[in-house]
């Protein structure tokens, strides 16, 4: 996550987000697999906790190695990788111990495309794929959770200007359908005030005018 201090003056996030809940699936299923392994082997396998107890604690130790290798770690590398979009920048921090980050200008950046498969369209998420100049490859993030959310919010970006949601009008368009409602001539503008036709109320003056 981006310190608010590490922002130039001026500079707002648009948005801070983590790679998608998918990647947690794994990592819990290895915890929920090494709990129902110690409780099996404790109270079936090696239940005396007297004669087996070498065998107890060993079981044990085995199952927080890998609870903590190929559990507790890749959730903490999880939350500890944003990706970070500003007015200014598209920010990533990756990696727990040693970090790994990387920034893109907004000038810099080209355009933007996405890449996802069945199971990503299903869960909402895929591959971010930025195009800036300059660069000789593509810059990519992966797992990208609202994938279509944060490709509008970097178009929006881009263009400098707010992308109508669908089935709303442009901005401007409501505006230009009341000024031509405003402009249409009513019955009563042409009218008297007695709702006599102005025409008619000047040729009955010049008869009585004559009768004179």
């Amino acid at each position: 996550m981006v310190k608010e201090s590490m922002l130039a003056r001026g500079e707002k996030v648009i948005f801070t987000a983590h790679s998608h809940w998918k990647g947690l699936v794994g990592p819990g299923l290895v915890l929920l697999l090494a709990v129902a392994a110690v409780l099996y082997g404790l109270l079936v396998l090696i239940p005396d906790p007297d004669s087996q107890a070498v065998l107890r604690w060993g079981l044990v130790g085995i199952a927080a190695v890998l609870t903590v290798w190929f559990g507790l770690w890749p959730f903490l590398g999880w939350f500890a990788s944003t990706d970070t979009l500003t007015t200014r920048r598209l920010i990533s921090r990756r990696g727990v111990l040693s970090r790994e980050g990387r920034e893109i200008p907004v000038e810099r950046v080209q355009s933007v495309s996405y890449r996802r498969n069945l199971l990503d369209r299903m869960l909402g998420c895929g591959t971010l794929v930025v195009q800036t100049a300059g660069e000789t490859s593509d810059v990519e993030l992966y797992d990208v959770a609202h994938l279509e959310r944060r490709i509008l919010q970097v178009q929006e970006l881009l263009l400098h200007e707010e992308i109508p949601a669908e089935g709303n009008p442009p901005v401007g368009e409501t505006d230009t359908h009341d000024a031509d409602d405003a402009e249409e001539p009513t019955a009563d503008a042409d009218a008297g005030g007695d709702g006599t036709p102005v025409a008619d109320v000047r040729r009955t003056t010049g008869d009585e005018g004559d009768g004179t």
